[in-house]
């Protein structure tokens, strides 16, 4: 079978893994931002943010990168205060979404 990269006319080299993120391509507000302003400020936005991360191909790419670089925000489905899990901003997780996360990151990847 081709590539799939070959396909559709891309240079593989040229992909790096955020291009194949579900959040790839969202427009950032001049008020505020998905996976900052509003992800600490609105629940609802928090929860939507959420299921769009569980999703994603590339959550546990996402999640290490954010990690490795210290990244404040949402990375990988949890939002990170200098590359660690930030638990005031993740309270409305429920039990059920901490449990998804640990299988798709790795148990002792996620303090939930």
């Amino acid at each position: 079978m081709k590539n799939l990269f070959d396909f559709i006319g891309i240079d593989e080299s040229d992909i790096q893994w955020y291009h194949l993120a579900a959040c790839n391509g969202m427009t950032k507000s001049p008020e505020f931002d998905w996976f900052y302003d509003l992800y600490e400020t609105d629940k609802t936005a928090a929860k939507q943010v959420d299921q769009m991360c569980m999703s994603c191909p590339v959550i546990k790419i996402c999640h290490d990168e954010g990690v490795k670089n210290k990244e404040k925000g949402v990375w990988g489905g949890v939002y990170l205060d200098l590359g660690r899990v930030d638990k005031q901003y993740n309270l409305h997780k429920t039990p059920e979404v901490w449990k998804q996360l640990k299988k798709l990151h790795g148990k002792n990847k996620i303090h939930g």
